[in-house]
């Protein structure tokens, strides 16, 4: 299965203070872990960023038992924004076959392949796939989850409001990849890693490297997914602004900056242990993130 990709909307505004917006992440859906097309890593998505920036996210258990969505979550599922924000959020966290079920007062009926979840009066279901958290149903996301839910959520986000199919890869088991999905999905877009789980008030902690391909230049599906790549009119951010950390890896000639990630699974096609700029009391610094994301589309 698949889903749509964010739109990132520009300039990014208002950073809303949800009260307690337990779960403000982008749903993708996905299905069986064995075949290139069906693959719960492989997924069009078209996420805006806008919507991350505009709906902070607090780490709060997401689930007041198994099956019912918290309380907490009343103010994002309001509006149909935090309601497709809340799906993504879910299908990057819990496993294939969880579902998470709200009562949403005024909520439209609505069915994929027009949204990613369902709703029928006023009662709405947000289904899962890839299960990078599922115990924030029980508790408190911890700070691991935190990015890897983060990093999955800004994989998925498209700076133009189209869908292209990626594959995603990392080092949680739930996204390790067949050789066929390899194979078929060959050109390396960049890694994307960071925490968007932080103090409403603070910048948002999202960053994203460039990867082989994409360096070397626009080629099929790379022509629409920009979100790796620095903006020419502030080179210090991507063009769906997150923090640009450069080339993830050594490949560009002449090498003008350090790689941003200090290792590279060849096998496996994935970047780890990749750095962000942090603000300290004592000036910047260097933060690493073991929780990276690797997104590559079709050659």
């Amino acid at each position: 299965m698949s889903n749509n990709e964010m739109v990132c909307v520009r300039p990014l505004v208002v950073r809303l203070k949800l009260a307690v917006a337990v779960a403000t992440l982008v749903g993708l859906t996905a299905t069986s872990a064995h075949a290139a097309e069906t693959t719960n890593r492989i997924a069009a998505n078209r996420i805006a960023a806008n919507r991350i920036a505009a709906n902070r996210i607090a780490a709060n258990k997401i689930s007041s038992n198994r099956l019912q969505a918290s309380p907490e979550t009343a103010d994002l599922l309001a509006t149909a924004d935090g309601r497709e924000l809340y799906s993504y959020m879910m299908s990057c966290a819990l496993p294939i076959g969880k579902t998470i079920e709200a009562t949403v007062p005024d909520a439209e009926d609505t069915a994929p392949p027009n949204t990613l979840y369902s709703c029928k009066n006023e009662r709405c279901v947000f289904s899962a796939s890839l299960g990078l958290a599922e115990h924030w149903i029980d508790r408190a996301l911890d700070s691991r989850g935190q990015r890897w839910v983060s990093a999955c959520l800004l994989a998925r986000v498209n700076a133009y409001g189209v869908s292209v199919t990626i594959s995603l890869r990392g080092i949680a088991p739930q996204l390790s990849v067949s050789p066929d999905e390899a194979e078929t999905y060959s050109l390396q877009e960049g890694g994307f890693y960071g925490n968007i789980f932080s103090d409403p008030d603070a910048p948002l902690d999202w960053n994203a490297c460039r990867g082989r391909d994409q360096a070397a230049g626009e080629s099929a599906g790379l022509e629409m997914r920009d979100c790796a790549e620095p903006d020419p009119n502030d080179p210090s951010h991507t063009k769906c602004e997150f923090k640009y950390a450069g080339d993830c890896g050594d490949y560009t000639e002449p090498l003008t900056q350090p790689r941003a990630c200090r290792s590279f699974d060849p096998e496996a096609g994935t970047y780890g242990e990749c750095l962000a700029p942090e603000e300290s009391g004592r000036g910047p610094t260097l933060k690493v993130y073991p929780e990276v994301i690797t997104t590559y589309v079709k050659h």
